[in-house]
Formats: C-alpha cells, sequence, structure tokens
C-alpha cells in the first residue's frame, strides 16, 4: 500500500510550446520523481523525421542533466530530479528544433 502511495501524482505541470497537437506534462509523484508525459512521441509535427526521437530519452537526459529512464515511448521518468529539472524540461522542449 505504501508503494501505491508514492507513486501518485501529487501535482502535474503543463509545459506548452512543443506539440499544439497534445503538449506534454510533468507529473510530480509523491515520492519525489517526476514523470514527463507526452500525447504524442515523436510529436504530431515530426512526421517527415520521425527517427530523430528513436534517442529522445539520451537527449533529453544530457540536457536536464540528471537520468532519465524511457518507460514507454510517450513516458520519461526522472527518479532523483534536481531542484531545477522541470525549468529544464520546458527549456529543452521549447528550444528543440522544428
Amino acid at each position: 500500500m505504501m508503494e501505491d502511495a508514492a507513486r501518485m501524482k501529487v501535482e502535474v505541470i503543463p509545459l506548452a510550446g512543443f506539440d499544439p497537437e497534445g503538449e506534454p506534462h510533468v507529473w510530480r509523484m509523491a515520492d519525489g520523481s517526476l514523470w514527463v508525459v507526452f500525447a504524442f512521441m515523436p510529436p504530431s509535427w515530426a512526421d517527415d523525421a520521425p527517427e530523430r526521437f528513436d534517442d529522445f530519452d539520451q537527449q533529453l537526459a544530457l540536457a536536464i542533466g540528471v537520468p532519465i529512464e524511457r518507460e514507454d515511448r510517450e513516458f520519461f521518468r526522472v527518479p532523483c530530479p534536481a531542484s531545477d529539472t522541470v525549468a529544464r524540461v520546458q527549456a529543452f522542449l521549447a528550444a528543440y528544433p522544428r
């Protein structure tokens, strides 16, 4: 039961400016971890070059400076985020080349 409580979302942070067809969110969990959740991965605007996103977990980890676990195509777990991780995710996605 305690494990379930640790996995509960305590905050949902919308991230605007990456994919107008379905913007991503950050879920802050009770255990302090974060999930970066996308509606589409690759994003809706990337039909011409979806392979750019094959290593998106590595790109995101490099940009935010903490390890990422890719759980599924649209779900990225940040087990031990830094205090600025959400801001760094937002900046990375806002500046991502289209």
